[in-house]
């Protein structure tokens, strides 16, 4: 089974093209196309001038880093002295951690004054509701209900070894799956999903079967309005590790058959209601 939003690496680690090309059904213009991603990159610009630079950054997490350790040494220390005795025993320690400490606080402070005040300068909110307004003509372009429901779908890299289908993490990645935000809808007799350049469509006469993986895996991130320890979703027990990442149980593949090929879309736990409504399908 091939994965539709995947991108195979068994032979080439370099490989950038995702599976998902052959079931685009419809494509944004190249003038929209073009206006739209101007107005991102000058947003992610924004973004960039807004954030301290990377060395700074660095220095920041090492303070923190250095300032946690001390203070959870500390308490523990102090399980067994007080307050008094600790710092007799290593106070270099103990005010290298204080000393550290306040220096990340004032990065911190300084980060969040300097991200306010290039927002402000760079008319963020304003680049942010052009982009938004931008999004809702790709969706009318390419033909999207208005009611139509986000979900997150699961983008992966992965490599092909007897016949199984395995995530890898490549270089800096943190997590095994990429979630990303599509619309989804059912039309025509055909299962439509679409982001924000294409229209990807699949024949209901040709789904076949939702699959349970049943075991944990990272996300990159939530895209939900909605927290993820909100009431709606306390039921999948989404929990977060100490590197941000998303951890889930299980994630699910949707199957089905073309042009004699088994492929699969895969989606995380906390989209299966829609997906077994909008197919007609259960979870195995």
């Amino acid at each position: 089974m091939k994965p539709i939003f995947g991108i195979d690496i068994t032979l080439d680690k370099n490989n950038e093209n995702i599976n998902c090309d052959r079931f685009i059904s419809k494509s944004i213009s190249g003038e929209t196309k073009q206006g739209f991603e101007e107005k991102t990159e000058g947003f992610n610009d924004t973004v960039k001038k807004s954030q301290l630079p990377g060395w700074i950054q660095i220095v920041k997490y090492i303070l923190g880093l250095y300032a946690i350790i001390v203070a959870v040494g500390v308490l523990r220390a102090l399980t067994s002295v007080n307050i008094q005795q600790a710092f007799s025993n290593a106070p270099v320690l103990i005010i290298s951690g204080i000393v550290c400490a306040a220096l990340w606080l004032g990065l911190h402070l300084y980060s969040k004054k300097k991200e306010k005040d290039v927002f402000e300068e760079m008319d963020a909110e304003e680049q942010v509701a052009s982009i938004e307004e931008d999004v809702d003509k790709i969706y009318e372009e390419l033909g999207v209900p208005q009611n139509a429901a986000a979900v997150d779908i699961l983008l992966f890299k992965y490599k092909e070894k007897d016949g199984k289908i395995i995530p890898k993490t490549v270089g800096m990645q943190t997590c095994e799956f990429f979630n990303m935000e599509v619309k989804i809808f059912v039309r025509d007799g055909r299962l439509h999903l679409a982001d924000v350049e294409n229209l990807y469509s699949f024949d209901m006469s040709r789904l076949k079967s939702i699959e349970t993986i049943n075991k944990s895996t990272s996300l990159l991130s939530w895209n939900k309005e909605i927290g993820y320890d909100e009431e709606r979703y306390k039921k999948h027990k989404i929990s977060v590790n100490n590197l941000g990442n998303i951890i889930i149980k299980p994630y699910h593949i949707l199957t089905l058959e073309h042009n004699g090929e088994e492929w699969g879309l895969y989606f995380p736990c906390y989209e299966l209601e829609i997906f077994e409504i909008l197919t007609g399908l259960k979870a195995e």
